[in-house]
């Protein structure tokens, strides 16, 4: 769902050993980076550069909302997308509703692995807090765009966006945070490699691998089925 943030959020509820975190992990860091490379080129391909459809099949099929947004960005700009809205939009949009699902799913297999498990889970200890179920960045992505919405909504109605701000004043700070927005974002796309420590999953074996490598493999094949089926009911 949301890569090593749902994995952080669900070990708690099931007692996962570090061990077993880390396999998790160091999947959705391997195979999530190759699609980060991959899909942009198998989304244009296989929608006809469609960027709608290709956003919506990057946010459902990758794992980590960085590599999604890496993704998207390189769709856009490989292929040349200047539009709104553009991939990367529908991408990350995409993928922070993905995100969302995680406060039902977690319990739910914290619940599972209770009664199928009872020793091993974290039941005893109170299993894994509500507030870990939702990233904060899916909690400042939701306040910044209702704050967008809502200054976009005073002023068009003819006063003042947000109840003080102008038209030029209220275009500058979209213009600024934009602008701010592609530098963290560039900080944050560096911080993925530098977390990406090639030498420390040596000793992980080939299993989880070859469980992450099938597990990835039918994600993308789900999202591709979705967008299929569900993309022409999307208006964008």
């Amino acid at each position: 769902i949301c890569g090593a943030s749902a994995i952080v959020a669900t070990a708690p509820g099931i007692r996962a050993k570090q061990e077993e975190v880390a396999y998790a992990i160091a999947n959705i860091t391997v195979f999530g980076i190759a699609a980060m490379f991959l899909y942009p080129y198998l989304a244009n391909a296989l929608f006809g550069g469609d960027q709608a459809l290709g956003g919506l099949f990057l946010g459902t099929s990758i794992h980590e909302t960085a590599q999604v947004t890496g993704a998207a960005l390189m769709y856009d700009q490989t292929f040349g997308v200047t539009g709104s809205p553009c991939c990367a939009d529908v991408a990350v949009v995409t993928k922070l509703v993905r995100n969302l699902s995680m406060a039902a799913v977690i319990p739910f297999m914290a619940y599972l692995y209770a009664r199928t498990d009872p020793e091993r889970t974290g039941a005893a200890t109170g299993g894994t807090g509500w507030v870990r179920l939702v990233p904060l960045f899916v909690l400042g992505f939701l306040a910044l765009a209702a704050i967008r919405s809502i200054g976009d909504g005073t002023l068009g109605g003819g006063g003042l966006a947000l109840g003080f701000l102008g038209e030029g004043a209220w275009g500058d700070v979209i213009s600024r945070t934009k602008q701010l927005s592609g530098y963290t974002l560039t900080t944050a796309m560096a911080a993925v490699g530098l977390g990406t420590a090639f030498g420390s999953l040596r000793g992980l074996g080939l299993r989880p691998f070859c469980v992450g490598l099938f597990a990835a493999a039918m994600v993308g094949v789900a999202a591709f089925v979705a967008v299929l089926l569900l993309g022409p009911l999307v208006s964008i």
